[in-house]
């Protein structure tokens, strides 16, 4: 049988705060997906998991000058609430999904005590949650070095997929979205030779996931921050300028207590303008999906609905990603 990834790559992109070391981190994440799109479909969760060259990590924490990548202990210890996620997600199928009209009777009964205590940690801890995500904008606004070097491995990683003629997916968490915003926006619009020369590339499926990007905060802070701020201009050429013009669909997921995302307005922030600016998209090529329930606990046994593991459990990031990595 053919190899998925001799046609398509999936990008991993993390956010900020510390992580474990890259081949640990990659493990992780490489599990959460193999045993999420298991439950959705099992023959082709085998062959994701026998597939190496399948996922590339765009791992870029130790571009931070002061990182410290996670103990073993702690990475042995995250990977014991992976298996647990895991374990959540083959129990309750695609039950753990919230769907857009808000909880059903069972998953109030299944989820809601875990919901309202993350909403409680979230009102709890939510100003110190964000003075730590400000800290983090800061870095990555004011140290051009420091941000070049966090967006090259994707940017390197997009060229070099491009380059074999893969099909490409980027999976995206926290200010990891932001990054990939930044690089995509350079290849659709800058005009160096190392991004006009891949205009016709596109990413066929882009996730975001825990994405701030709607937050004013974030987005002035972005490479393309200017062209955003244009987005409402009065014509469309110039608000054409603050839109990826090199993805075909585009998923958000946000979380009930995701302090960092659950109050923003993809939407309407961004993706009704792309549909209104980019005419050669469909109206569901834009998704954003919110009010989902993030059932990552941590190992000291809170729960925490921004982390990436639980995102990455999704039933329909799994109900997609199979779509897209069959070509149906």
């Amino acid at each position: 049988m053919k190899r998925l990834s001799d046609d398509i790559r999936l990008l991993l992109v993390h956010g900020m705060a510390r992580k474990p070391p890259p081949d640990a981190w990659l493990s992780l994440w490489r599990t959460c997906l193999v045993e999420n799109l298991r439950v959705e479909d099992a023959a082709l969760g085998r062959r994701v998991a026998a597939d190496p060259d399948l996922m590339i990590p765009a791992y870029w924490a130790d571009a931070v000058p002061d990182h410290l990548a996670e103990l073993p202990g702690r990475v042995k210890a995250l990977g014991q609430s992976v298996a647990a996620m895991a374990q959540l997600r083959r129990k309750h199928k695609a039950g753990l999904h919230v769907p857009a009209t808000g909880l059903t009777p069972e998953q109030h009964r299944s989820f809601g005590p875990q919901i309202i205590e993350a909403l409680h940690a979230a009102l709890v801890f939510g100003s110190a949650i964000r003075s730590e995500h400000e800290w983090e904008l800061d870095r990555y606004h004011k140290d051009i070095g420091v941000a070049d070097r966090i967006r090259l491995p994707l940017e390197q990683a997009l060229r070099r997929c491009w380059d074999a003629g893969h099909r490409v997916v980027i999976l995206s968490h926290s200010l990891g979205a932001a990054v990939a915003y930044d690089v995509l926006w350079r290849f659709s619009h800058r005009a160096e030779p190392e991004f006009s020369a891949y205009r016709r590339h596109k990413v066929e499926l882009l996730v975001t996931m825990g994405a701030p990007l709607a937050e004013p905060k974030v987005y002035e802070i972005m490479l393309s921050g200017r062209a955003l701020a244009g987005r409402n201009a009065e014509t469309a050429a110039e608000r054409r300028l603050a839109w990826l013009s090199n993805v075909r669909r585009w998923h958000n997921y946000r979380a009930l207590g995701d302090i960092v995302c659950q109050h923003l307005d993809m939407e309407t922030e961004f993706f009704t303008g792309m549909r209104r600016d980019l005419r050669q998209h469909k109206a569901d090529d834009f998704r954003d999906y919110r009010g989902l329930f993030n059932a990552y606990r941590e190992p000291e046994g809170g729960p925490n609905p921004h982390k990436g593991f639980g995102y990455l459990f999704q039933p329909k990031l799994a109900q997609h990603l199979a779509r897209t990595l069959r070509g149906d």
